[in-house]
């Protein structure tokens, strides 16, 4: 009896070896294909390359000192750049920088600006080579060392007819020349900055203009509009209900020109063409008034009666 119950403890034992060997099989068999399953592919390191280039002009020319700007046109950087200046044999290189699309800006006085986009990758690597073309409007840049004046030339000519205006007097502040018969004229070691020009000439409209002097010698042409007939308007403004001695600052337009009505009404305009104008009344920013007036020879009186303002 005791051997029997022996036997059959024996076999049960061998059966929970058996059975908890088997699950310790499929357990680990499970947590490997678990972890192959999860496994994750680790991304390859972006690849560090120089970048190489070279400037010539169109003849073939090195291009030495130019300019290059290298952006980058994607990734981590995107939009980040870095400058440096070509040699003595027009050649440049940048260090250290990842793969990816970068565009190449060159910049060169004299010439025009160029750019090129290139992938830059181990696969593609390549020389960057840049030409340049010659600027037919480039001007040296000349700088002047403990200088505040410059110089103007100019010539003065008629509106209507494009021919010179001799004799015209040309100022800038105390400066003045006179034009000569070929209507040219020149004013030198004049002040740098915003100047106010005046010409004036018998028979022709007066100018005034605002330029810009700087250090560099300038060019300008001007154009003098001449008065074949001219003519003075006196004017007056009458306010019903009001003293003669109480009109506002009332703004007179006529022929082109602006006149302010003084505190009698008073306004005046000269050198005005003959002919038939437009005047126009402005008060308060509003108009009051507008009508047509008819200019002559010599000096017109010209009366305005307003009901109110």
């Amino acid at each position: 009896m005791i051997s029997a119950v022996n036997n059959i403890f024996f076999i049960y034992s061998n059966s929970i070896q058996r059975l908890f060997t088997f699950m310790l099989i499929a357990l680990a068999a499970l947590s490997f294909e678990a972890a192959a399953f999860c496994r994750v592919e680790a991304a390859p390191a972006a690849r560090i390359l120089p970048v190489l280039g070279e400037v010539k002009d169109l003849s073939g020319r090195p291009v030495e000192g130019a300019r290059v700007s290298l952006i980058n046109e994607g990734g981590e950087n995107d939009g980040s750049s870095d400058i440096t200046y070509t040699d003595e044999k027009g050649v440049f290189h940048f260090i250290n920088k990842t793969e990816g699309i970068y565009s190449c800006a060159v910049h060169k006085d004299g010439y025009l600006a160029c750019q090129d986009t290139f992938h830059h990758t181990a696969a593609e690597r390549r020389v960057v080579k840049i030409s340049l073309s010659r600027s037919d409007s480039y001007e040296p840049e000349v700088i002047y060392l403990a200088k505040n004046t410059g110089n103007l030339n100019g010539s003065v000519i008629c509106e209507a007819t494009d021919e010179p205006v001799g004799d015209a007097v040309v100022s800038i502040g105390e400066k003045f020349v006179q034009t000569n018969e070929l209507g040219g004229f020149k004013l030198e070691n004049i002040g740098v900055g915003p100047k106010i020009i005046k010409i004036q000439k018998n028979g022709y409209e007066k100018l005034e203009k605002e330029i810009i002097v700087t250090i560099k010698t300038q060019n300008m042409v001007v154009r003098l509009n001449k008065i074949v007939k001219y003519a003075t308007i006196a004017g007056r403004i009458r306010i019903r209900g009001r003293s003669e001695s109480d009109c506002p600052p009332v703004k007179i337009y006529l022929a082109g020109k602006t006149a302010v009505a003084d505190y009698k009404g008073s306004f005046r305009f000269e050198n005005i063409g003959a002919g038939s104008y437009p005047i126009i009344l402005i008060y308060n920013k509003k108009e009051i008034y507008n009508d047509i007036i008819k200019v002559e020879n010599g000096i017109t009186a010209y009366e305005i009666l307003l009901e109110r303002l």
